[in-house]
């Protein structure tokens, strides 16, 4: 097997605007209360590569910075490398909200 060199890779890898019309797993991830921003970067990494459909974060969960929402966390988006963006999420108070829909 041959290792594939950094150019290769990235002739095959799907842009940002590209990646949002792939279809993805239909599962849905729920942290609730989850107090490391480091965990949650590095479940947004994880649900990149398995290409999950979104992330709900609940409770006291750290979330990215975003412009609709107050101060976010910047660890979070050191350590989820740029997933963030590729990654569909949303933000709750109260996650029963989201469990009866």
């Amino acid at each position: 097997m041959k290792k594939l060199t950094h150019d290769e890779i990235a002739k095959n890898r799907s842009t940002l605007d590209s990646l949002h019309q792939v279809k993805k797993i239909p599962v849905y991830v729920l942290l609730n209360s989850i107090r490391s921003s480091y965990n949650v970067g590095s479940i947004f990494r994880t649900s990149d590569g398995v290409m999950i459909e979104k992330l709900y974060l609940c409770g006291y969960t750290p979330y990215p910075p975003h412009p609709n929402l107050p101060s976010g966390n910047k660890d979070v988006l050191k350590t989820a490398l740029g997933s963030t963006e590729s990654v569909k999420w949303n933000m709750l108070k109260i996650q029963k909200t989201l469990l009866r829909k």
